[in-house]
């Protein structure tokens, strides 16, 4: 039985980035439809001075609480959207940062918890982001109902009014009894990745659900070299439907405007009452 060596991997983030980072562009694409579709018009822009093709002539102000490695928020800046992320990892925070100065973008960071932060000079003389958005169940590390409560308040303060939180929350499977696994596997430079997720059977009652990620990295350009191994465990706080329901009517200014799955199809919509595990949801602020 191979010997995995305890690891927090958002400290260690590069093997998190590669394996995560494959889905990147898709993602982004899917967030600027989900814009398009259910944001209501901004104000005029204010006057900008005169930028070059690859910048869009109408960009975004996009906010990314919980941004981790960046990925995101560097693909929309080479997009020409202007960018902002919260995360308590300085080890994210200083990858982040290396990314935006080795792609040539800008993207500012705050370290920060995503239910309370404050970043209302960015952007200058804007009205609030257009766009924020929490996509991969990063929202489940909140234990507590006040916690999520705080971080749909936080969020909704610093977006204008007609911009969108676009949030992704795995719901619980009430009929799971057993283990889940879920694997991936990506390569970049030299490095050959694998990373395990193990979902435990949610607590219900306790509104709990532990997971444990299993990281194998080898180093292709030695032959023969044995990999590294790493284990994380962290636990999540689960939800039904009926209680997601319940936690958004919390802040009111917020209104449900669709609802997707993490295929992060905009053809494909769904419901919050159907079958779908995956749930991404369009939360618009209305005042």
């Amino acid at each position: 039985m191979p010997t995995y060596e305890p690891f927090d991997w958002y400290e260690t983030p590069v093997y998190y980035d590669i394996i995560f980072d494959a889905d990147t562009g898709k993602q982004a694409a899917f967030l600027e439809q989900c814009h398009a579709k259910h944001a209501q018009p901004a104000p005029p822009p204010m006057p900008t001075p005169s930028r070059s093709d690859t910048v869009r002539s109408n960009p975004l102000t996009i906010l990314e609480p919980a941004c981790g490695t960046g990925r995101l928020m560097a693909e929309f800046a080479a997009r020409g959207h202007r960018v902002a992320g919260v995360d308590l990892s300085e080890g994210m925070l200083h990858f982040a940062r290396k990314r935006f100065k080795d792609r040539c973008v800008r993207g500012s960071v705050l370290k920060a918890p995503m239910q309370g932060f404050d970043l209302h000079d960015f952007p200058k003389k804007q009205p609030g982001f257009d766009l924020a958005h929490i996509l991969v169940s990063s929202f489940k590390y909140l234990q507590t109902e006040d916690d999520a409560a705080a971080c749909l308040r936080c969020v909704c303060d610093h977006l204008r009014v007609g911009g969108i939180f676009v949030l992704g929350v795995h719901i619980a499977d009430p009929d799971e009894t057993g283990n889940t696994l879920e694997r991936w596997r990506a390569r970049r430079d030299n490095l050959d990745v694998i990373c395990t997720i193990r979902s435990s059977p949610p607590d219900l009652k306790g509104r709990t659900e532990h997971l444990r990620s299993r990281i194998v990295a080898r180093d292709i350009s030695t032959p023969g070299a044995e990999p590294k191994r790493y284990e994380s465990n962290w636990t999540f706080r689960t939800y039904t439907g009926r209680q997601l329901k319940s936690l958004l009517r919390k802040e009111p200014r917020l209104k449900h405007v669709g609802t997707y799955t993490f295929h992060h199809d905009i053809n494909t919509p769904t419901t919050l009452d159907g079958d779908d595990l995956g749930l991404v949801l369009i939360l618009r602020r209305e005042q």
